[in-house]
């Protein structure tokens, strides 16, 4: 019985060799589809036409996380996680950044410049300020609080 698992095992990588495989992509559709199903299950008792669209859903995620998994086509399955990997990484930096702001919001005051509007970390409680943009070199005067 251990021969014909660890044949079994050898034979699905030789199966595997030159497809792409998993990734995070992947990981995430197939949160998707278990989401999917289980709004669609939720969804069953109030609404038929609901429950088919969103098991449709879910079974067409399903089937091109399987496709990605086992393409040939490796080049274009990288692009498609580079991008998801692009999109997703702006979202958790946006939520490290305001995580960070409202960690700090006693000791700093968040200001955007008027001119490239990248947002600049001041020190509270140092009053009328003189503040120089390093990005754009913009000098502009910024009340950051009464002095203590």
């Amino acid at each position: 019985m251990k021969k014909f698992f660890t044949d079994a095992a050898y034979k699905f990588q030789r199966f595997m060799t030159g497809r792409y495989g998993i990734d995070q992509l992947w990981r995430a559709l197939l949160v998707f589809y278990f989401a999917a199903i289980i709004i669609a299950n939720i969804l069953y008792r109030f609404s038929r036409i609901a429950y088919w669209a969103f098991f449709v859903l879910s079974i067409a995620i399903l089937i091109f996380a399987v496709f990605r998994v086992f393409s040939k086509n490796i080049e274009a399955r990288r692009a498609e996680n580079a991008s998801w990997l692009k999109f997703t990484g702006g979202v958790k930096q946006q939520f490290a950044f305001q995580k960070n702001k409202f960690s700090q919001r006693k000791t700093h005051k968040f200001v955007k410049c008027k001119k490239c509007k990248k947002v600049l970390r001041l020190p509270r409680h140092k009053g009328k300020i003189n503040v120089i943009c390093p990005h754009c070199q913009n000098s502009f005067i910024i009340n950051t609080g009464k002095k203590q």
